[in-house]
């Protein structure tokens, strides 16, 4: 009984920190960057050699195996905390509820990088998905939950923002799709710096609380 109750909040946000700028890389190369041009005039595609080295060319094929990994590992375990509400109190609501649903979407996204799926049929689902984002950041706010309640409702605001107008940078290669593609970007950085501060502090009082702890069956020595 005392495995389901533990508090894996630490580790969630670090993993939130790194697929959030990882994201952001991707939306850089994907809506920001010039696409490299192939000779023939099409646009360089999958993987390539070169000097005995495997060079990614298609990034969204490479990225979509790290996107599919933690989806599906954020999904399970979201799923996991949403029946088992392991954390304090209404921290399940705007943490446990909310990871299965992270979970989701990247692995949603990793899967349609992966067959090489136009990103722009994902604008509408992913810009819905951040209604939960921002409710849930505002609720942090009003409830003034968490020890750092400012910082953790402006990373969730942060990310439902990005998320909201992601769309827009999924139009046609322009200059107002770029603009809005580099907003984007500085969000998800944003985000992901601010859950990789939480969880960071989180590891150092969760290391401080659970010192004394032990397993039921006790420990040797």
């Amino acid at each position: 009984m005392a495995g389901l109750f533990m508090d894996p909040l630490d580790i969630w946000l670090m993993i939130l920190g790194i697929t959030l700028i990882t994201a952001a890389y991707g939306v850089f190369m994907n809506f920001i960057r010039r696409p490299r041009i192939a000779a023939d005039g099409s646009r360089a595609e999958t993987v390539e050699r070169i000097q005995g080295v495997t060079a990614c060319i298609n990034i969204n094929k490479c990225l979509s195996i790290f996107f599919i990994s933690v989806g599906i590992y954020a999904l399970i375990t979201g799923l996991w905390a949403s029946m088992t509400w392991p954390l304090p109190s209404s921290y399940n609501l705007v943490f446990s509820d909310a990871w299965p649903i992270f979970g989701l979407v990247t692995l949603m996204l990793g899967l349609a990088m992966y067959i090489g799926a136009d990103l722009r049929y994902l604008a509408l689902p992913i810009a819905l998905f951040s209604i939960p984002v921002i409710v849930y950041g505002v609720d942090i706010l009003v409830h003034g939950l968490t020890t750092e309640p400012l910082f953790a409702s402006a990373m969730y605001l942060f990310l439902g923002i990005a998320m909201l107008i992601s769309p827009g940078a999924m139009l046609p290669r322009n200059n107002a799709g770029r603009y809005v593609g580099v907003l984007v970007m500085v969000l998800l950085i944003l985000s992901g710096i601010l859950a990789f501060f939480i969880g960071i502090s989180a590891t150092f009082e969760h290391t401080l609380i659970w010192a004394k702890w032990a397993p039921w069956y006790g420990v040797s020595g």
